[in-house]
């Protein structure tokens, strides 16, 4: 396997508890049938900087630990309920947040910190299995583990910046079964505290969140689109990245990693999709979206505001409709002026080119009224509106009257030369009616393009993001006008390419794993 290919951002939780039960669910605590363990708790959390072996580290904010909750259970999964104090009421897991730093471990795991748990059981009863969630805030009662595997985590709340990044046991293949939960082995047994840490039950764990980021080859410079400017012959059309925003994302996730056992390196087109010397899978079946899960693709020009080289976070999406990265841009002259673009029938002409054209197309038929005198439609009175926020309309302006020309009276136009009194509505209808313009106002374009995941071109895991993946797009190239806007505010409901317009920006996407994989590719 090349496992070179992946950076390994893990994080390591070691634990210390007792051996394995029968399956059986545990009851309460009974006083006099009691017996103590201790546990020992390692927590790992990426160094400061990367390492020549290709690990990209977590930020200070990205790997801090405030709280850890351990969720225990049986064989098949079922609560295996513990207590803090004899005669509690007892729930299958237990919260700690004194984390003490201890260092480090080498390659895929991140800083180490320690906690010693206390915990209160029936005699010659102990859990199977283990899952740390981190970060998270849980105070029900008891959960089955496959029912923790189904509570979904918002966006907002996997990424909080004051509670810490939300983490969960790293899920993985070890042969044919999937390890979604740790074993607790006899060897683990400790009922000293002094003795917690002598063997450690080792949990590894993984962020929920993706990281996306954006660069640009030419951040304080313009990028030559080599079209040139039909109205100024001689000097071309150059663009400036004004921003950036990741689309097409989900809103929720689920606690803990979905994979699917007969998926393969050649399915996926990844080479080791699956690593277990590393308790680490490389693809993951998103929340399925309905009820509280959407995708969310809405956005407007303005609303995008995340800088070049600025990290941002979205969650785990393989649904196949791709998390993509949406660029603002500004279409502008050498020296980074801001231009104005209309098309209009496939040629360019400027604003007032083109309200020329319109009234002309309609002079003849629609008259405005004022008293006796008739007077064909004049450009003046024509106003320039977004034909709406979805598809094609989301780009194309269309045209209607202006409020002073809507307060008018108006006539058409009869084969006889006579005319009939007509409504605004009816003027307004013909002007929609009449083929829509593409206006780049003020230079305002946006490029957006699918965010490419570590699968072979064609594969299933050819795009997507995956938690704990960090996918850094740089932007070495554009060499088009991309898809123009012309109310900044608009609402659109997802990106598109204009379908009869130049629209390419060339990038080079580094898909990090917490590792480094280059692809290059031209995006429209």
């Amino acid at each position: 396997m090349r496992t070179n290919k992946f950076l390994f951002g893990l994080m390591a939780i070691g634990t210390l508890f007792s051996c394995t039960n029968d399956g059986s669910d545990f009851e309460t605590p009974v006083a006099g049938q009691v017996e103590t363990s201790y546990i020992a708790i390692n927590v790992n959390s990426a160094y400061d900087v990367t390492r020549a072996n290709g690990y990209e580290d977590g930020t200070d904010s990205e790997k801090k630990v405030n709280k850890a909750i351990f969720f225990f259970f049986d064989n098949a999964g079922s609560p295996f309920n513990v207590s803090s104090e004899i005669g509690g009421t007892g729930v299958n897991y237990i919260v700690k947040t004194n984390l003490t730093p201890a260092g480090s471990n080498p390659d895929n795991v991140e800083t180490i910190t320690e906690a010693v748990l206390t915990i209160k059981g029936n005699k010659g009863t102990n859990p199977s299995k283990v899952v740390a969630v981190l970060n998270w805030d849980y105070d029900k009662g008891s959960i089955a583990l496959a029912d923790l595997k189904k509570e979904l985590v918002a966006e907002a709340d996997a990424v909080s910046s004051t509670n810490g990044f939300i983490m969960s046991n790293s899920v993985y293949l070890s042969g044919s079964e999937i390890m979604d939960a740790t074993p607790i082995t006899a060897a683990n047994i400790s009922t000293t505290e002094n003795d917690a840490n002598s063997v450690a039950v080792q949990i590894y764990v993984e962020r929920i969140a993706a990281k996306v980021a954006v660069t640009s080859e030419k951040t304080d410079a313009l990028y030559d689109t080599n079209i040139e400017n039909p109205l100024t012959p001689g000097q071309n059309y150059f663009v400036k990245i004004l921003g950036w925003d990741i689309n097409t994302t989900m809103s929720h996730s689920n606690m803990v990693k979905d994979i699917d056992a007969s998926w393969t390196d050649s399915a996926l087109g990844i080479v080791g999709w699956n690593i277990e010397a590393y308790k680490r899978s490389f693809w993951g079946t998103s929340a399925s979206v309905g009820g509280d899960v959407a995708l969310k693709k809405n956005f407007s020009w303005n609303s995008i505001n995340n800088n070049v080289a600025a990290a941002d976070y979205c969650l785990e999406n393989t649904t196949g409709e791709n998390t993509k990265v949406v660029i603002k841009a500004q279409i502008s002259d050498a020296a980074g002026n801001a231009v104005e673009i209309v098309k209009f029938l496939g040629d360019y002409i400027t604003i007032d080119g083109l309200k020329n054209q319109i009234a002309s197309a309609l002079a003849t038929k629609y008259y405005k009224v004022e008293g006796s005198v008739y007077t064909g439609i004049q450009p003046t009175d024509i106003e320039l509106v977004q034909a709406g926020n979805s598809g094609a309309d989301s780009y194309t302006v269309t045209y209607k009257l202006t409020t002073t020309a809507e307060a008018a009276s108006w006539a058409a136009k009869n084969d006889d030369a006579s005319y009939s009194n007509i409504t605004v509505d009816a003027v307004n209808t013909a002007l929609g009616a009449l083929a829509g313009a593409q206006i780049w106002k003020s230079g305002m374009a946006y490029y957006f393009t699918d965010i490419e995941h570590l699968g072979t071109v064609g594969s299933a895991a050819e795009f997507g993001v995956v938690r704990n993946h960090s996918y850094v797009i740089n932007v070495t190239d554009i060499i088009g006008l991309g898809t123009p806007v012309y109310n900044g505010d608009n609402d659109i409901l997802e990106p598109v390419n204009p379908t009869d317009s130049e629209s390419f920006i060339s990038a080079q996407i580094n898909v990090l794993s917490w590792k480094l994989v280059n692809n290059s590719v031209v995006l429209k």
